[in-house]
């Protein structure tokens, strides 16, 4: 049931819902009953519901209050046709139906009491005197039948002290009323009750707690003592905001309700308050709560958690999103609020800029008008034959066909080479937003060759194509071609050989027997040392059995990505002795830049080169192969690089598996845990880590270590570990051919060459660098990732021996 309150005062009439109760009664500020002739700020009661009932409460006012004519010192269940008197004011509460009349009057004034002027008749000034009568005869009769019944009430009295238990009810705290109501009703006796075994209810009230009704079942037997509890009414708290605005309040961090009064109960107590608006900045405090339904206030004068902000762009009209919401076009002035935001200037035919913001709140921002640059044209280039190398303005591009961006407005040197073919050049320049399309046909390029073979009837394959007898004159394309002899009872020959333009080469071969061959292959033995065309020296590495990857889960500074692996590494492979310089990197690409960091150069010539991508690094890595007459480790898919399969003996980055074993395992017993001897920290100069150098600007440095070089130091500047290879632990950290995936399981299931998943969103690092110097950072074990360049992150080459 849902009841409506109708109330009539002196501020007319007014409807309430239940869910507007509890409602004051007292002066012309309250917003619930108003009482003329009281103070305007005066409450001297409260009128509320409990399970649909309504109950007046006093207030703790001096001020006395009578409901039906009694006077009221604790609540009081209200029913139709009671009364509260309040000075010279009655309050009238009427029920009819689902609604509720609550009017105000004055009291009536008490009319005067005056006598009759004529003084009253002799006979009713005194009564005649009446003499007394007789008893009647039945007088003896009666006197029986009392006495019978005394007998009867005492002897039902001491069958209901037999009967009944004792019962005492303790509240807490003790109640300001309370009654025991059942039938038989129960009897007191000396601050105790008897009452027959049956169901009682307990009633008790105690201002500012809510009223009690419990239900209690007397048991038979001996003394019964109840324990209950009155619950303390919440405080009445209302929130007053300075601006006005909506919010979210909470308590100890709980949100609690506020009605349309922001008025919002609360137990008493000290609480922690907080006060949430949508602009402004949130408030808190430690609020003492009285409870007991005392009413509190709480005001706030709220302080706006934004800034004030203009932004302006060149050319002007650019499109303003924060956090992608558009919020006009530059220049604009506008508010932010506070914290992180995402700043992107949009203008057709110009690129789109991102500017992240820091915004402190009541900080204005006047950022330097944001330059514009014009949009990139796209140019989508073929060639025939397909899979020619594409330079723009010297830096190598991919392989045909390819879609290049190209800045707008500048003339740019477009380069396409392919082994066996013309180089073919052109200048080629777009507007922003241009799209062009360009197919361009490679010239053959021819050079002569001049074969002898004996035996003389020996057969020839040319890139695996019959090509008749082998003694001949061939006129072969200038790129790598395979020339295959063969004859039955003969070990077949293969030789590469790459013609030249205006010159011409001459190839002689003698097959031998099966049994020579056998004999030559015994004989032959695979480089220990080879030079990539660059002119780095790599070594031969064989790894025997197999080894484990990964740390002990005790082992100190062990990260969760370590797990232990079981390797084996089958093919022999060579690795470079030092990492890749910015001298040799130049060779390929003569832009290029690492930087500087810390206010130090990166890019003096025996620094490593750093400031690198992964894809970099790979196409470098076919460039190598590409001068070698190898086939390349890297094809281009969909404008990322990826390994070939299978991988070919072209140069590459070294697998994670390779690595592990040359830094930790590679000729030594046991597996190294650093890249020296001993624990941490190390006791000698034994590499390029964080230092006392740089301890002013990391946090995390090698303790009580100097190396002397702040950022990285020239390639190969501290002792071989192992022997032959240098900078394994320190100096730059270094890309891997694998792309980074976690391996649990695999402690003893054996992988064999493994080279990690084939496809990711990050390649795995490895090494340690000039910016760390934990332990958990130089252990050999740590593995780390990346999908983008860094100041301390480099690679080394590596290539497969067979």
């Amino acid at each position: 049931m849902s009841r409506v309150y109708y109330i009539h005062d002196a501020n007319g009439e007014r409807r309430l819902g239940e869910r507007d109760m509890p409602v004051s009664v007292g002066g012309a500020e309250q917003d619930g009953i108003v009482l003329p002739g009281l103070p305007d700020n005066a409450v001297v009661a409260h009128i509320g519901l409990t399970e649909g009932h309504a109950f007046i409460q006093p207030a703790q006012t001096d001020t006395p209050l009578f409901h039906n004519h009694e006077h009221l010192a604790v609540s009081k269940w209200l029913k139709s046709g009671d009364t509260v008197e309040v000075g010279e004011s009655v309050i009238h509460w009427n029920v009819q139906g689902d609604q509720v009349n609550i009017s105000v009057h004055e009291r009536a004034s008490e009319p005067a009491l005056v006598p009759p002027v004529t003084p009253p008749p002799p006979n009713m000034r005194t009564l005649p005197d009446v003499a007394p009568a007789r008893a009647p005869a039945s007088g003896h009769r009666t006197l029986r039948r009392v006495v019978l019944g005394v007998f009867v009430l005492l002897l039902l009295a001491v069958v209901f002290v037999l009967l009944a238990t004792p019962v005492a009810v303790h509240i807490t705290p003790e109640p300001e009323r309370l009654s025991l109501e059942g039938f038989p009703p129960a009897v007191s006796i000396g601050g105790r009750r008897l009452a027959l075994p049956g169901r009682y209810t307990v009633t008790a009230q105690r201002a500012g707690y809510h009223p009690l009704q419990a239900t209690i079942v007397v048991p038979a037997g001996g003394f019964q003592l109840f324990e209950l509890q009155l619950e303390e009414l919440p405080g009445r708290v209302s929130i007053e905001l300075q601006p006005d605005v909506p919010f979210r309040l909470f308590i100890d961090d709980a949100e609690v309700a506020t009605d349309a009064n922001r008025l919002a109960e609360i137990p008493g107590g000290d609480h922690r308050l907080r006060i949430e608006t949508a602009r402004y900045l949130p408030v808190e405090e430690m609020l003492a709560v009285a409870g007991k339904g005392q009413a509190q206030r709480v005001t706030h004068v709220l302080q706006p958690a934004w800034a004030r902000a203009r932004i302006d762009s060149q050319p002007p009209g650019a499109t303003v999103e924060i956090d992608g919401t558009a919020l006009g076009v530059t220049p604009l002035e506008t508010e932010l609020l506070q914290g992180e935001r995402q700043l992107v200037l949009k203008l057709e035919k110009h690129q789109d800029l991102p500017v992240p913001l820091q915004v402190l709140a009541g900080v204005d921002l006047a950022p330097d008008t944001y330059q514009l640059q014009p949009a990139d044209g796209r140019l989508t280039l073929s060639s025939e034959p397909t899979a020619a190398s594409v330079s723009v303005d010297g830096i190598f591009q991919g392989t045909t066909p390819v879609t290049l961006a190209l800045t707008a407005g500048v003339e740019h040197t477009l380069r396409l080479t392919k082994p066996g073919y013309q180089r073919h050049d052109r200048q080629l320049q777009l507007a922003a937003e241009e799209e062009q399309s360009l197919d361009v046909q490679l010239r053959p390029q021819y050079g002569i060759v001049f074969v002898t073979a004996r035996p003389a009837d020996a057969a020839l394959r040319v890139d695996g194509r019959d090509a008749g007898k082998a003694t001949q004159r061939l006129q072969l394309t200038t790129r790598s071609h395979t020339l295959e002899f063969s004859k039955p009872g003969y070990a077949t020959e293969t030789v590469t050989v790459t013609p030249r333009t205006g010159t011409s080469q001459n190839v002689d071969i003698t097959l031998a027997t099966a049994e020579q061959a056998r004999r030559k292959k015994q004989a032959a033995v695979t480089p220990a040392v080879i030079t990539s065309p660059a002119g780095q020296q790599l070594r031969l590495v064989r790894a025997q059995g197999s080894f484990r990857m990964g740390a002990s889960r005790r082992e100190a500074g062990r990260r969760a990505n370590e797990s232990a692996r079981l390797v084996a590494l089958s093919r022999p492979f060579y690795l470079a002795s030092r990492e890749v310089s910015n001298a040799g990197y130049r060779q390929f690409s003569a832009q290029h830049s690492s930087g500087s960091a810390e206010g130090v150069s990166l890019n003096t010539d025996s620094q490593p080169v750093v400031n690198v991508s992964w894809d970099d690094a790979a196409r470098y890595c076919n460039w190598l192969s590409s001068r070698a007459g190898l086939p390349p480790a890297y094809t281009e898919i969909n404008g990322r690089l990826q390994a070939a399969q299978p991988l070919s003996t072209g140069y590459r980055l070294p697998s994670e598996a390779e690595w592990a074993f040359v830094a930790r395992k590679h000729t030594r017993q046991t597996a190294q845990r650093y890249p020296w001897s001993g624990g941490f920290p190390p006791a000698a100069l034994v590499g390029n880590f964080a230092d006392a150098s740089i301890a002013d600007t990391l946090a995390n440095t090698v303790p009580d270590y100097n190396d002397g070089h702040r950022v990285s130091a020239p390639v190969g500047s501290f002792a071989a570990r192992p022997a032959g290879f240098y900078d394994l632990g320190g100096n730059v950290a270094e890309w891997m051919h694998d792309y980074y995936a976690v391996y649990p399981g695999e402690a003893d299931r054996q992988v064999t060459d493994p080279l990690g998943p084939a496809s990711g969103e990050h390649h795995v690092v490895r090494d340690s660098s000039w910016r760390q110097g934990t332990i958990t950072e130089l252990r050999l074990s740590y593995r780390d990732y990346s999908r983008a360049a860094r100041p301390d992150l480099g690679f080394r080459i590596a290539r497969y021996a067979e």
